[in-house]
């Protein structure tokens, strides 16, 4: 058999063997690395989430706010007189409870602001119950601050009433027989209407001592008579103790006088602008200028007798201070050397801070600064002869 013809240019040779296709594995190591990569960045995410979401049973208090007090005050009935100077009401700002990296960045990293323990600020109250107790202080406060501007102004704007205890000290003699806001009225037959009348009762005692109380519940109901051991101060050893924080009660007459003086204070809290609302209505109601027409800032607490108390937070208001260009800063002497020179630290060199004790070393402050406080005392005396309405 003839072979079939061969074709010009057809190549008659086997096509090549292609091998199959086999991806090459990927080495062990990458896959391990890439398993605990994934679950590395799990880890991350849960810890990042999980410090948002946990809460520390802490407070952060910060700078807040210097405005001007007089802003705030509002007269009706009577002259008043506008100020180009500024009485700057300071204020911290607290944030309760935050999460774990707040915590950490603001006690690490934020130099002006200070963590306290949650218990320092609420006590025994809620969160909620903290705000509106804050409220209640800011509320009876302002009522005080007005009342005492009007003494100082001449009018009897307080009657006293007792010391209320404030506070009662566990384990105290007081608390054996007193609670929260109970007021002494009589110590060893005298009457208590202030603090300095009780202050002088126990002065005249030693810790071992006994002595009679009579005091009217907060609760209501008849007045009781006691009698108590008197313990050994802790701050000062061999000086007699009772336990309370005392404050003056008072019935305050406020708007008895055919004028109205309001203050509106927003949604700030707490009873520590009692000084700088009490300056402020004084500043209001009569000409001149209070500060000298410089800008003062002022924080501490007011009570009927005119006792100025000290309050938290001030080298944080101190930083608002030194921001608001402040040329002086009144704060409370109870405050102690220590918070004292913290306060002066912070504010600077170009802020003076002067250390009050009551409402007469605060106008006398003011004086040096170039205050014209003789215009209260004019007022006063206008108003003793009847001269004023």
């Amino acid at each position: 058999m003839d072979e079939a013809p061969s074709v010009a240019g057809e190549d008659r040779l086997p096509p090549p063997a292609v091998p199959p296709f086999r991806p090459t594995p990927a080495p062990r190591r990458r896959r391990l690395w890439q398993g605990a990569g994934s679950v590395l960045a799990l880890i991350v995410t849960a810890v990042v989430v999980g410090g948002l979401l946990i809460k520390v049973p802490y407070v952060a208090l910060s700078p807040g706010s210097a405005r001007d007090t007089e802003d705030l005050v509002r007269v009706e009935g009577v002259a008043a007189y506008p100020s180009e100077g500024a009485l700057l009401l300071t204020t911290v700002r607290v944030q309760t409870r935050p999460n774990l990296w707040e915590y950490l960045w603001l006690d690490t990293v934020a130099d002006d602001v200070e963590i306290v323990p949650e218990e320092m600020i609420l006590q025994d109250r809620s969160p909620d119950e903290n705000r509106r107790a804050n409220l209640e202080q800011m509320t009876s406060s302002k009522s005080t601050a007005v009342a005492v501007a009007l003494e100082q102004l001449g009018y009897d704007a307080i009657t006293p009433g007792g010391v209320r205890a404030v506070e009662v000290v566990e384990g105290s003699a007081a608390a054996a027989v007193m609670a929260r806001n109970d007021t002494v009225v009589a110590a060893d037959g005298q009457p208590v209407l202030t603090r300095e009348d009780l202050f002088e009762v126990l002065d005249g005692k030693a810790p071992g001592d006994e002595l009679r109380l009579r005091i009217e519940p907060a609760a209501g109901g008849p007045a009781k008579d006691v009698t108590v051991t008197l313990g050994d101060s802790p701050d000062q050893p061999g000086r007699a103790f009772l336990g309370i924080g005392p404050a003056d009660k008072a019935d305050l007459h406020d708007d008895e006088f055919g004028f109205v003086v309001d203050i509106d204070s927003g949604s700030v809290g707490g009873p520590s602008a009692g000084l700088a609302f009490t300056l402020a209505v004084l500043d209001k109601l009569t000409e001149g200028e209070l500060t000298g027409g410089a800008k003062v800032a002022v924080t501490g607490t007011i009570d009927s007798s005119g006792h100025v108390g000290a309050v938290g937070g001030v080298p944080q208001k101190a930083v608002a201070v030194r921001e608001a260009g402040a040329s002086a800063f009144l704060v409370p002497t109870s405050l102690g050397e220590a918070e004292i020179a913290e306060v002066r630290r912070k504010v600077g060199d170009e802020v003076q801070v002067i250390p009050v004790d009551n409402i007469e070393q605060a106008l006398n402050a003011l004086a040096t600064l170039g205050g014209q406080v003789d215009a209260v005392h004019e007022f006063a005396a206008g108003n003793a002869s009847g001269g004023t309405s």
